[in-house]
């Protein structure tokens, strides 16, 4: 028994006898850790490069690259061509360059449609120019909006409107004092709300008057000549 126990015990401290430490118990596997650092303060965007294009122009002003309307030719719904000083102008009117194909626009267009406000009178204070070369794509985009069925609906196959009006985006709206450009609202829009709240504002805005002559001529005393 003693000697049983003598072998046991001599066994088990072997390794340290010989200098050779315990085997370490196996650490548990590292998981990958990715550290996401945060951009310094001076890369952020501007404010006013994080608002949308329209909440730009409403907040900022943006200035309109063109003072009055340029001259180009567009077609309209019976194929006749339409000189831009032929177009219906009242005192404050809205322009309106869109696509055939785009959602920007459609979405744009469905808002003013549904605000009374911004679309008055079935749409008659618009001129909506449509761009595109697909055949009749002037009367697919006009039924999509009962709304606006007295609008002046024009279609621009030949991109000359476009050459003459340099759109930044589709679509852009421009407010027109008669044949001056006052305001425009380019890209893609955002925010058409605001857009519509910024249409409603300007078509029920009274046009600037024009300037009168204050001079007076004054009345004259002659006397009578001798």
């Amino acid at each position: 028994m003693r000697l049983l126990t003598a072998l046991t015990f001599a066994v088990c401290i072997a390794p340290v006898a010989h200098g050779q430490a315990a085997p370490a118990p196996e650490a548990a596997p590292k998981k990958n850790v990715v550290h996401v650092l945060r951009p310094p303060a001076s890369a952020k965007p501007s404010i006013a490069n994080q608002l949308s294009t329209a909440q730009r122009a409403a907040l900022f002003n943006d200035k309109p690259t063109l003072k009055q309307l340029p001259a180009f030719t567009a077609t309209d719904r019976n194929g006749a061509r339409v000189a831009a000083t032929a177009i219906p102008q009242s005192s404050h009117w809205l322009l309106v360059y869109r696509r055939q194909t785009c959602l920007a626009c459609d979405r744009l267009m469905t808002v003013l449609a549904a605000s009374g406000t911004a679309a008055p009178k079935n749409g008659k204070p618009y001129v909506i120019l449509v761009g595109g070369k697909q055949p009749n794509g002037l009367e697919i985009v006009r039924a999509k909006y009962a709304a606006l069925g007295d609008a002046t609906w024009l279609a621009d196959t030949d991109d000359q409107v476009l050459a003459a009006l340099k759109p930044k985006g589709a679509p852009t709206v421009y407010g027109m004092d008669g044949a001056n450009v006052m305001w425009t609202v380019p890209g893609n829009l955002g925010d058409p709300a605001r857009v519509a709240t910024m249409a409603s504002a300007w078509l029920a805005t009274p046009p600037t008057p024009a300037p009168t002559s204050t001079s007076a001529v004054a009345p004259t005393t002659g006397s009578s000549a001798k």
